[in-house]
């Protein structure tokens, strides 16, 4: 059927969009306020038509009599508009759930809601994704995204960097800061995050402030910001949840790499997207509303 648009193992759905215009066409008015009234008598027509089709199924492939087989197929959600990107990557504005009019957007296993996603990236996939479906233009969303990556320039870092815990600290150690080095050499193959949090211990050791605060130890959570080029030829820095102090905080103030926290948590994800769709990438210069004129 060439209204079927997606299908699963258990499921399937079925674009009513044709059969809403050739009804318009038969001078039956459709409009906001009815259309879901008239979309849930179409639904239950074909439930109805397919389940005894399954019926039908069952007795001349497996011989099993139509009354006593347990599948059954139920309509159970309208929605408004959908957007697929991949097996099992899919987003829906849903206005009704099995029968109940609803307001919500339903998304699964798209890139931009990864569970370790920071908050504020997370906030604006959910944003950017539910625009998308409310049919806004690219115009806008396209600004969306230039707005969104010149307001990271005013936030704390905590709220940029990628959230994360840490298992263990010292097994990464190979060499620890001496009296000539301010950080300790790390085993080749340490992950990030330890070794993000090995940096900030060693740097509060170096301002000796490991007395007044608390080091990063095994089992605590971080954020992890990536640097500019500094003074101390530091990548990254793991910021924990607990006081930070002032001193450090205003150097990952200074030298926080914006773009580059931009380009690994978001770029990429809504390139890829706008690939999906169809759609051609905006500059991201932030003048760009001066001269550049949307498609």
């Amino acid at each position: 059927m060439q209204n079927i648009i997606i299908s699963d193992t258990d499921s399937l759905y079925i674009c009513l969009g044709p059969i809403l215009e050739h009804m318009r066409s038969q001078g039956i008015e459709i409009n906001e306020a009815n259309k879901n009234e008239i979309i849930l008598k179409l639904a239950n027509q074909i439930q109805i038509e397919a389940n005894e089709n399954l019926g039908e199924l069952c007795k001349s492939t497996f011989n099993i009599e139509p009354k006593t087989h347990y599948f059954q197929l139920k309509q159970e959600v309208i929605a408004q508009s959908v957007l697929v990107t991949g097996k099992r990557r899919y987003a829906m504005y849903v206005t009704n759930k099995e029968g109940v009019p609803v307001e919500e957007v339903d998304m699964k296993g798209l890139e931009l809601m990864k569970s370790n996603m920071n908050k504020r990236f997370k906030k604006f996939g959910e944003d950017f994704i539910r625009n998308l479906l409310l049919g806004k233009s690219k115009a806008e969303i396209d600004q969306s995204i230039i707005d969104f990556k010149q307001s990271l320039k005013t936030l704390d870092p905590r709220e940029l960097g990628k959230p994360t815990g840490v298992k263990n600290i010292t097994h990464y150690i190979e060499r620890r800061a001496g009296e000539t080095e301010i950080f300790s050499r790390t085993v080749k193959g340490a992950p990030i995050n330890s070794k993000s949090a090995i940096i900030y211990n060693d740097l509060l050791k170096f301002k000796k402030l490991d007395k007044k605060y608390e080091s990063i130890i095994a089992g605590d959570k971080i954020y992890i910001i990536n640097l500019k080029d500094n003074p101390y030829r530091a990548e990254t820095i793991g910021l924990p949840l607990s006081n930070v102090p002032q001193e450090i905080d205003d150097f990952v103030k200074e030298y926080i790499n914006i773009d580059e926290i931009f380009e690994s948590l978001l770029l990429n994800k809504l390139q890829s997207l706008y690939r999906d769709i169809n759609w051609s990438f905006p500059s991201l210069n932030e003048h760009i509303s001066k001269f550049f004129t949307f498609s």
